[in-house]
């Protein structure tokens, strides 16, 4: 198990936001985690550590918002992403993490800039769809980052908000419990980090349980704001990491 202190200093509020992004608030609030962890160990670490604690709290996610899920739209999202899953896997610990910030913190902004400067609310074309999953897949197995492609293909959508959180908690379940089979591949998943990810299960309980409670108290139009808002932060910081990183 790991015993820094300040591993976890940085590993408890950031396995608490993943859960309440889990929970169906924020939930990109989650591509945080993995830089906040690897301040204190390696990114590939920080991943390896954190996989078994959301496939934990997609279970509990599930349990909340799998009846709300919107399986025509899963069917469309989730080959592609198998195949960025799994090219991804090639590249575990090879790729800089600051690479792939660079590609989705752009994708976000320009996203954004099209919907809110140019008012564009037409559907995304299976073209697309096909590259935002592929990315997300790909994206999600080297840091855990698959969420802003998703949001760029299903918040245009304006789906009810449970769909939304339904659809996206069940998309990352598959993706994140096919992802343990690289890891565990890479020997990621050995007795140091389970056992820390053991330690920190309480954390992520209670995060996606406050999750929960927020989101079945904050309206439709609230949630999507929360979307768009994080979306917009967490693309400004990625673009800004890949950007210094060059």
């Amino acid at each position: 198990m790991i015993t820094d202190f300040w591993f976890y200093l940085a590993a408890i509020p950031a396995v608490f936001f993943y859960g309440m992004g889990k929970g169906g608030v924020g939930g990109i609030l989650g591509m945080l985690s993995v830089p906040l962890m690897a301040m204190t160990v390696s990114p590939v670490q920080a991943a390896a550590v954190l996989l078994p604690l959301l496939c934990v709290m997609d279970l509990m996610a599930l349990y909340y918002h799998r009846k709300n899920c919107n399986y025509s739209e899963l069917k469309l999202m989730m080959p592609l992403a198998i195949v960025g899953v799994i090219s991804a896997s090639y590249f575990i610990g090879n790729l800089a993490p600051h690479f792939i910030e660079l590609i989705i913190g752009g994708l976000a902004l320009v996203f954004l800039a099209q919907k809110f400067l140019f008012n564009n609310t037409q559907p995304a074309q299976p073209i697309k769809v096909n590259l935002l999953m592929m990315l997300s897949g790909f994206s999600s197995t080297i840091a855990h980052a698959g969420g802003p492609p998703v949001s760029m293909y299903l918040l245009p959508k304006n789906l009810p908000k449970e769909q939304l959180i339904g659809t996206s908690v069940v998309f990352f379940a598959v993706i994140n419990f096919i992802k343990l089979i690289p890891y565990g591949y890479m020997g990621q998943l050995d007795t140091q980090n389970l056992t820390t990810s053991l330690v920190l299960i309480p954390i992520a309980f209670i995060g996606v349980k406050t999750g929960v409670w927020l989101v079945n108290i904050i309206s439709q139009n609230l949630i999507y704001k929360i979307s768009y808002v994080i979306l917009l932060i967490t693309g400004a910081k990625m673009l800004y990491s890949g950007v210094s990183a060059l």
